[in-house]
């Protein structure tokens, strides 16, 4: 998304994104996972939650745990929240790699080849089709960034002979991949649309693994629909993860019941109500922002740099940023509104209609306190890919391209 918007708890949209995959990836609390992915799906970003899901699973564990793909799609046929939450708890565990996604920065954010081949192409090459010469021969010089790079607008059947070639496959190898795909030909994506708190295993909430996956498995009703993401990761699985059909099974651990219920709970329970027994209704974002935005995710481009002054907007002008979230635009069209754009204001045409609004949902943003306020991040520091980076990945986890000191991820 391009525009700011605020979620449920008037946290900025792509800043929950941003947060859901660092504390997946930092690996510290499933309960803020749990939280940032619930804020996004509660929110009425259905859709979105799950291709952020698919993201981090293509950008950050593919290439380790190839198989964890067909339970993901399992689950998102469900497509539920506990679903979603079963497979945030079972990716919390999972070892990750960066290659994927630092690869796809610099295609995203760069896509500047400034390498020229010279002298005569090496014999091998001569086998793949010409289209992919570039491609190739960037894997081979293991110039990574430039390989991603050239990869084509739209993923053919040809493409796959290619990598059988390649990367000398077998048969039933090759057509798993191919089989990973729902349809081919797909139009490239454009850049900007790119182990402790576990119940223990139980009848109840063990799923058992695939009966057959000794290759990655077909998933040909995918609903993850971005095809060079899904391309550019089997490559690096083959360049990076060449022993993945020597890994063991693994059980899967579905989210128990009284784990759902602790993510509705922050949802549903009611704003504890004042001595005099009255609804508080201004102290829901005190009760209910239960995580703060941390300031790394300006290592990434943010919304909130596309317009002049955030607080501003999040204090004057909160209910229009609010409007464009599903659950929120629901419940301005409980009423009779209109939306001023010029003015960035929601505007009500009854009186009684405003009052009950706000009796419902007046939070106040502009009246919190600073520890509340603060959650959302008030003041953004700057920072640099680095930043994040280092605090997710270990020393012995270099990156496999060096960006210069000033650039930032676009996530």
């Amino acid at each position: 998304m391009s525009k700011v918007i605020l979620t449920r708890y008037l946290y900025l949209f792509d800043e929950v994104g941003l947060m859901f995959i660092t504390s997946l990836l930092k690996n510290q609390s499933l309960d803020e996972c749990n939280f940032w992915i619930s804020e996004l799906y509660l929110s009425g970003f259905v859709e979105q939650s799950w291709d952020l899901l698919w993201f981090a699973y293509y950008d950050f564990y593919y290439i380790i745990n190839p198989h964890f793909q067909q339970f993901i799609h399992k689950k998102s046929l469900d497509d539920d929240l506990k679903s979603i939450l079963t497979i945030v708890k079972n990716l919390f565990k999972l070892k990750s790699s960066s290659e994927v996604f630092m690869t796809r920065q610099y295609n995203n954010c760069i896509k500047d080849i400034t390498h020229i081949f010279k002298g005569k192409k090496p014999n091998w090459l001569m086998a793949l089709p010409v289209k992919y010469h570039g491609l190739f021969r960037f894997i081979d010089k293991k110039l990574y960034h430039f390989a991603v790079s050239s990869l084509p607008d739209v993923v053919d059947t040809d493409i796959f002979k290619a990598i059988q070639i390649y990367f000398q496959l077998s048969d039933e190898q090759t057509m798993s991949f191919q089989n990973e795909f729902s349809q081919l030909s797909v139009d490239k994506p454009s850049a900007d649309t790119a182990d402790n708190n576990e119940v223990p295993p139980s009848a109840d909430n063990e799923v058992p693994p695939s009966a057959d996956n000794e290759v990655p498995p077909s998933a040909d009703q995918d609903k993850y629909k971005n095809a060079i993401h899904k391309l550019w990761a089997i490559i690096c699985l083959l360049i990076f993860n060449r022993d993945y059909l020597s890994s063991k099974k693994k059980i899967y651990i579905a989210c128990s019941d009284m784990e759902y219920k602790e993510v509705m709970k922050i949802h549903e329970d009611p704003i504890p109500l004042n001595k005099y027994n009255n609804l508080q209704i201004h102290k829901t974002l005190e009760h209910k922002r239960v995580y703060s935005i941390e300031p790394i995710c300006s290592s990434f481009h943010l919304l909130r740099e596309k317009v002049q002054d955030i607080n501003e907007c999040y204090r004057r002008h909160w209910e229009f940023y609010a409007y464009l979230c599903p659950l929120w635009n629901k419940r301005f069209h409980k009423y009779n509104i209109t939306v001023d754009s010029d003015e960035k204001k929601i505007v009500f045409h009854d009186d009684d209609e405003l009052e009950e609004f706000y009796s419902d949902y007046g939070y106040e943003p502009d009246e919190q306190t600073y520890e509340t306020e603060n959650k959302r991040i008030v003041h953004m520091p700057e920072n640099n890919w680095k930043t994040w980076y280092n605090s997710i990945f270990t020393s012995n986890q270099k990156p496999i391209y060096e960006f210069t000191e000033d650039f930032r991820f676009k996530y």
